[in-house]
């Protein structure tokens, strides 16, 4: 895997969504934050700019990049599809330490999806996001 090229794609979608931002109060899928504590949360490390931790931690900035530049998608309104290489690659490379994540309070626990669910939608739930949070739809669950 390409982490530099991965951390790009989600550099590069995190701007996109942050171009898009109208009401920085608007709640988001990240818990309790507002757009405006996740742009904080962010740019107070840098990372949207260039990686801030070296190439040992561009999994981790990636990871965070791409999930909350959905998270600022779905406050603001809009849909954002991630490339199946990245989800996969985040997947594969978290998704053996969810438990680990949710104990340390770094995502909440994941949300059981079905067995038809996007690579997409299940990055999402394995974050402790519900995939439709903000569309109206309900999630399938197993």
């Amino acid at each position: 895997m390409d982490w530099r090229q991965l951390w790009g794609e989600a550099a590069a979608a995190w701007r996109d969504q942050v171009a898009q931002v109208s009401d920085p109060e608007a709640a988001t899928p990240a818990g309790s934050w507002t757009v405006r504590e996740l742009l904080g949360h962010i740019e107070a490390e840098g990372r949207s700019l260039a990686p801030a931790g070296g190439v040992a931690n561009l999994p981790m900035e990636t990871l965070d990049l791409a999930v909350h530049a959905w998270d600022l998608s779905r406050a603001n309104g809009s849909a954002l599809t991630l490339s199946e290489e990245l989800c996969h690659a985040l997947l594969e490379a978290f998704g053996p330490f969810t438990h680990l994540m949710a104990r340390d309070g770094s995502f909440a626990p994941p949300i059981p999806l079905g067995e038809n669910a996007t690579a997409q939608d299940r990055l999402i739930a394995l974050t402790g996001r519900d995939p439709a949070w903000g569309t109206g739809a309900r999630t399938a669950r197993p």
